[in-house]
């Protein structure tokens, strides 16, 4: 069966505390989206909206499995980069496909309006080492009010997300069953998914000063782990400017990228790139 998935439609970065998060994304030059609750699975959100996908800060509020596994996440790893989203033009068919359980229903307020979606997890073996979830938007046309794809930091969509794998290379068979026939290319012990949006980077912990040469003095989770999100920018200079703006550190690295460091972005080492 072919692969329904069109590729990364949002990442999840679990907090502690939602309303602090905010705070701290906002401060990095980012617009944010309402809050919305997912009432079926405890967690409640703020979404930081792109044209063609999202960043979603996520946080436990209540009961439910997935409220669950993100309080063990933050208990095991701390905040940052939990999981990885795929869209899906058929949640039903790329269930059947990968011989799972049906997606289930998943919905939450916008504006005052019910965003509805087809949901399934993923199970371990999907994408090993990384909490993966399928996603189609029932009512894609809720999630994009007026001004929230608009950023102080110019930022414009996701480029990569790179995670850290003990061995990549063995790897690679799975993600091609996801994605789809020679999705996953290695580089030496480095594999690049291409997602047919975005690109997933498995690299060795060893390896991860070769790609990200501003992360060699970072404390990351050990394997596996997600460590760096790359997004698209308008303007370097616009985005280190709404940075100083706000008092927040930052570096520039020798190709022309802002990098902002962990410890300011809720766990996440974000690189921003024209």
């Amino acid at each position: 069966m072919t692969s329904r998935i069109t590729g990364l439609d949002h990442v999840i970065i679990a907090v502690a505390d939602l309303e602090k998060a905010a705070a701290t994304f906002r401060a990095l030059g980012f617009t944010l989206a309402s809050r919305g609750e997912h009432a079926e699975w405890g967690t409640a959100n703020y979404c930081v909206m792109f044209e063609d996908d999202y960043l979603e800060i996520l946080a436990a509020i209540g009961e439910g499995g997935p409220a669950d596994r993100l309080r063990a996440h933050l208990a095991a790893k701390g905040e940052g980069l939990m999981g990885l989203v795929w869209g899906t033009e058929d949640a039903q068919a790329d269930c059947a496909r990968l011989g799972l359980d049906a997606p289930g229903d998943l919905s939450r307020t916008i504006e005052g309006e019910m965003a509805r979606f087809k949901a399934g997890i993923l199970p371990p073996e999907t994408t090993p080492g990384i909490a993966s979830f399928l996603c189609q938007h029932l009512t894609p046309e809720k999630l994009r009010q007026p001004g929230w794809t608009t950023h102080a930091n110019g930022a414009l969509g996701m480029v990569s997300v790179t995670a850290l794998m003990a061995e990549p290379l063995e790897l690679m068979p799975a993600w091609d069953r996801l994605i789809g026939p020679a999705a996953a290319t290695a580089t030496d012990e480095t594999v690049t998914v291409h997602t047919r949006h975005g690109l997933v980077f498995l690299c060795r912990p060893d390896d991860l000063g070769q790609m990200h040469p501003e992360a060699e003095d970072e404390d990351f989770p050990p394997a596996p782990a997600l460590a760096a999100l790359t997004l698209r920018i308008k303007s370097a200079e616009t985005a280190a400017g709404a940075l100083k703006a706000a008092g927040i550190a930052y570096d520039r690295d020798r190709q022309g990228k802002v990098v902002i460091y962990p410890e300011d972005a809720c766990g996440v080492l974000i690189e921003l790139q024209e």
